[in-house]
């Protein structure tokens, strides 16, 4: 799975450059991706753009992986110290989650979060 963690190691790259285009030339046209901030699910590369532009008026997010793990359903989990300030740059939240990556032709077609357990890892 050496690949696939190259593959997310981009990933978090493009996303913590702001580099859309990047980013979603990563993905499944169909991706299906979390949305942390009104609940629900989004789908497809629009929804994740308009996702996107909407919560870059608000808010910025950097998203550093710490480890990752190969789940034994072939998804991959990824340890993440994520944080989130408003655009003054004042920190908002400063915290460890993790982030589940389904793979479907070398791209990303979905992605979970769920809070890190500190007493175990993947």
């Amino acid at each position: 799975m050496e690949d696939a963690h190259a593959l997310l190691a981009k990933v978090y790259d493009a996303y913590n450059r702001r580099d859309f285009d990047a980013f979603s030339a990563m993905l499944t046209p169909d991706v299906d991706w979390p949305d942390l901030v009104e609940g629900g699910r989004l789908t497809g590369l629009d929804a994740l753009r308009a996702y996107w532009n909407r919560n870059n008026r608000s808010i910025t997010v950097d998203a550093a992986p710490v480890s990752f793990a190969d789940l034994p359903d072939g998804r991959i989990a990824v340890d993440v110290n994520q944080i989130v300030r408003n655009l003054a740059g004042q920190i908002w939240s400063d915290s460890c989650v993790r982030q589940i990556f389904t793979l479907r032709d070398g791209k990303v077609s979905r992605m979970d979060v769920e809070p890190l357990d500190r007493g175990r890892r993947a």
